[in-house]
């Protein structure tokens, strides 16, 4: 018998070990190729600036976790009344009207905010769920282009000269671990340049920044490594940065953080000398792939692609005027 959505029970989540893996298992069965493990998941949520407002269910069926809704503020952009929006559920359990039913739930878990704004996420290769935001009023709002690079077709030869341009001249490349050595204030001197890059980063509201000593938290996160984030500098000048991140779901995957170079020193080949110390370094490990995203309009994007990334189905962000809806 096919159990409907008037049945499911919805619940706060309550963060059993159950439930971070029933959580992790919905969202690998909708994204195998963005997979995280449970540990990785966790580690998130429990350090999660917990000044942002963050708000998480479970639906039930049959003592089974089927969806999963979250709600919460944009703590890279924040702005009051604007809320994210995310609704999950198990493929095994689609078009049976869960999907709206968790959905409304969390809207109505919203309501008492009194929210202008809703903002939600998808992508472009899954026209139903599309189809789902856009029929609830969601219009366009961004396209984050995403790209991958096959580390075993990577053009060495052509690109690792890339690197002694830069330093011919007279700029340096460091890890984070070398610059550990050297400069012993070199948190804060991270954490300024990544707030200096991260304010030309699109988006459709301004960034927010977050304070130092949430920033300093990516130091203890399992997938930080001291050896694959690159920084170069102008004498003592930190002008640009790029990171890998480790996969703990896939051995053979990283993933790129933020790239980018200071006003005053782009257009020297910065960025292509970072992104090809990276991808050194991902052959060195046995990596298999390096995965990126950007706002589809970003520089950073074209880059990506000389360097022999390949582009992939995209992520597009959806927005929703709660006043406009209900008025029409």
């Amino acid at each position: 018998m096919t159990r409907t959505a008037t049945e499911l029970m919805i619940r706060p989540f309550e963060g059993t070990d159950e439930e971070y893996r029933e959580v992790v298992r919905i969202s690998t069965a909708l994204w195998p190729d963005e997979a995280e493990s449970t540990e990785e998941f966790r580690h998130d949520d429990q350090n999660r600036d917990k000044k942002w407002f963050h708000s998480r269910f479970v639906g039930r069926l049959d003592g089974r976790v089927v969806a999963v809704g979250t709600c919460g503020d944009l703590a890279w952009c924040h702005k009051p009344g604007k809320y994210f929006v995310e609704v999950s559920v198990d493929p095994e359990y689609h078009r049976r009207g869960i999907g709206s039913r968790m959905y409304d739930f969390v809207v109505g878990e919203l309501a008492e905010r009194g929210p202008s704004k809703l903002v939600t996420w998808t992508r472009e290769d899954h026209p139903e769920y599309v189809k789902f935001i856009t029929d609830r009023g969601y219009a366009f709002g961004m396209r984050y282009a995403v790209s991958r690079l096959a580390v075993d077709e990577f053009d060495f030869e052509r690109w690792s000269p890339a690197v002694n341009r830069v330093l011919d001249q007279g700029l340096t490349i460091h890890t984070v671990g070398e610059l550990a050595a050297v400069d012993p204030d070199w948190k804060r001197s991270y954490y300024d340049l990544q707030w200096e890059l991260f304010q030309d980063v699109p988006f459709t509201d301004p960034p927010t920044q977050q304070s130092f000593e949430q920033f300093c938290k990516r130091f203890e996160n399992p997938r930080f490594s001291m050896e694959s984030h690159w920084f170069a500098r102008d004498g003592e000048r930190y002008v640009g940065s790029s990171g890998l991140w480790l996969s703990d779901a896939d051995k053979e995957k990283l993933y790129t953080g933020l790239t980018g170079v200071v006003r005053s020193h782009r257009r020297r080949g910065i960025a292509s000398a970072l992104k090809v110390k990276g991808v050194e370094w991902a052959r060195e490990r046995g990596a298999r792939v390096i995965e990126t995203d950007n706002e589809e309009n970003n520089p950073m994007f074209d880059l990506n692609l000389q360097l022999g990334f390949r582009a992939v189905p995209a992520w597009t962000e959806y927005h929703l005027d709660v006043n406009e809806t209900a008025t029409s």
